[in-house]
């Protein structure tokens, strides 16, 4: 169980980390208002990379949650573990296997795959601090409980910055960097989850 907890604890830093890395190898990029999905697009010098990397993690994602179901073998962490599959196949393994079309005037079926599955993804993971924050407190562990009720208030406020900025009348004010407010949703909803491994 240690191993999968570790695992899952590098899969959350190479998540986060890995877009920075290959951002370097494609100089039309920009981290505050591209979405990370553009690094693997059909148009991403790293497409390979990055979306082989969405299979792995997603893949994790699948798998590494039942280390938390079977710490605490209850109602919550079940829900939890059948979200973060959720948001595993829909964020990054359909992600990865269905790259989009940068052009967005050229849309096609596998684009529209990988938009629905990736809102249905990133709308999942987005519950997943608030259950986290409601197992914890109910066991008495305020510290991580405490953490993820905050990073849940964070994730929701910075997704409703995400979509807000796709609103025209948004486009010319901070809110239309869509892609820095992804990241700190992931970020928000990743830190709980990392946090838990390390105490684990």
């Amino acid at each position: 169980m240690k191993i999968l907890i570790f695992i899952w604890t590098i899969t959350l830093l190479i998540d986060n980390l890995l877009p920075l890395v290959l951002a370097h190898f494609y100089p039309s990029y920009i981290h505050k208002e591209m979405a990370l999905s553009v690094l693997g697009s059909r148009q991403s010098p790293v497409k390979w990379i990055y979306n082989i990397w969405c299979i792995i993690s997603g893949i994790i994602f699948c798998i590494a949650p039942y280390a938390l179901y079977w710490e605490h073998n209850c109602g919550l962490a079940i829900a939890i573990w059948i979200l973060l599959a959720i948001y595993g196949v829909g964020c990054e393994i359909l992600s990865g296997v269905c790259p989009l079309n940068e052009n967005r005037q050229d849309e096609d079926f596998i684009t529209k795959i990988h938009g629905g599955s990736s809102a249905i993804g990133f709308m999942t993971l987005l519950v997943v601090p608030l259950l986290l924050a409601l197992l914890q407190l109910q066991i008495s562990e305020f510290f991580i409980g405490t953490i993820s009720l905050l990073c849940f208030v964070m994730a929701f406020v910075f997704f409703c910055f995400f979509i807000m900025g796709e609103k025209e009348k948004f486009s010319n004010t901070v809110l239309r960097y869509g892609g820095l407010w992804q990241r700190l949703v992931l970020t928000s909803c990743y830190v709980p989850l990392f946090v838990w491994c390390i105490l684990n």
